[in-house]
């Protein structure tokens, strides 16, 4: 699931700076056309003012507002505001590459500890399972030789019993 959010990051990234460079691009080109414009202009306005033509009705001179930037500063600022955003951009994109290559190291470390856990615990549960057997084997030997026991216990009882019942008629029979 991180791989595909990170897919998904990474492609808004590429997507961003991509949009990014083609504005600053864009933003330039009108820039230098608007230099190549007013310098042209400005270069006819001395050659013109140079030639001995009649003076222009005078008019009132024309002043930019004082409140408010120019469009060259404006296109200035937007170049420079999409340059930002890029460099935050990259920024952000290498931050989030770092946390994702770290949480899939630790995502690997936890794995292999996890896997030699359940080797381990696996191997724990062999030799439980070997001693299992070995005790249950030892349990059906021990049932066997109690059951020999028991067998050897009745014919020496029957014996005994034997020998006490008719102990009184043998010796009345040797003496």
């Amino acid at each position: 699931r991180a791989s595909e959010n990170r897919k998904g990051e990474n492609l808004d990234f590429q997507k961003t700076v991509a949009d990014q460079i083609a504005v600053v691009e864009v933003l330039k080109k009108a820039l230098d056309r608007l230099a190549t414009y007013y310098d042209l202009v400005q270069t006819r306005s001395q050659a013109s003012s140079s030639s001995k033509q009649t003076p222009p009705v005078p008019q009132k001179e024309y002043t930019p507002n004082k409140s408010s930037a120019g469009v060259m500063e404006m296109l200035e600022k937007l170049i420079h505001e999409a340059q930002a955003l890029m460099a935050d951009s990259r920024k952000s994109e290498g931050e989030a590459q770092a946390a994702y290559e770290q949480s899939v190291a630790d995502t690997n470390a936890s794995v292999r500890a996890l896997s030699e856990d359940i080797l381990t615990k696996n191997k724990a549960k062999g030799r439980a399972t070997k001693a299992l057997l070995q005790t249950k084997s030892d349990l059906a030997d021990t049932e066997k030789e109690l059951e020999g026991l028991s067998k050897y216990d009745v014919d020496l009882h029957a014996e005994c019993d034997y020998l006490l019942k008719n102990f009184e008629v043998r010796q009345t029979g040797r003496g």
